[in-house]
């Protein structure tokens, strides 16, 4: 009786050992998506690809410059698993506006994509990013180009932010009070890929 205790005793630790070997990595490799997000991808180019390329289109949002803090969460861009959306939109002047957009992506232990205005690609100095979106704003018939402005990195655990300067004639400025809907039209966009490597 006393042999076959023993017995049992170790195939229950031998399973416990093999589950351990099985499921521990796996478990960190879990954890680290979740506190690090797409950045987990960019730091392992031994086991990632990483891509990045333009999408075809042109993407537009109405923003109101007479209530800034309405544009906030605006959508620009949903393909079910990437978005873009208005964070902030700051007035420096009556006429000088700045449009800010964050792009959310999404991941899994397979890999990630996000579609922003930024281009994230590694080379041999490591992940370098690039703002490469342009922009023009759209009132009244007139059309008027956005110039860039700040970008980050993926600075967040799966996003990253872009920006635009808007600078307005100063002679629309009267109109903006009783009509302050302005579009605004963003292409150029770039989907950024990591992709787990088949060995």
């Amino acid at each position: 009786m006393k042999r076959f205790l023993n017995l049992n005793t170790v195939y229950i630790v031998a399973a416990l050992i093999v589950l351990g070997v099985l499921f521990i990595p796996r478990a960190v490799d879990i954890y680290n998506l979740r506190t690090q997000g797409i950045n987990y991808f960019t730091n392992d180019n031994e086991n990632y690809h990483n891509n990045a390329h333009p999408i075809e289109g042109e993407y537009t949002i109405e923003i109101d410059l007479n209530n800034l803090d309405n544009n906030k969460g605006k959508v620009l861009f949903d393909d079910g698993e990437n978005q873009i959306y208005v964070s902030k939109v700051i007035a420096h002047n009556t006429n000088e506006y700045e449009l800010f957009f964050r792009s959310s992506g999404s991941s899994s232990l397979g890999g990630a994509t996000i579609i922003s205005g930024v281009e994230h690609k590694h080379n041999n100095e490591g992940l370098i990013s690039k703002f490469q979106a342009k922009a023009e704003a759209t009132y009244r018939g007139d059309t008027y180009k956005l110039i860039p402005s700040e970008y980050s990195g993926l600075n967040y655990s799966d996003a990253d932010e872009f920006g635009f300067y808007l600078k307005l004639p100063e002679e629309l400025v009267p109109d903006f009070e009783e009509e302050g809907m302005i579009d605004v039209t963003v292409t150029n966009l770039y989907i950024n890929l990591w992709a787990e490597k088949s060995f």
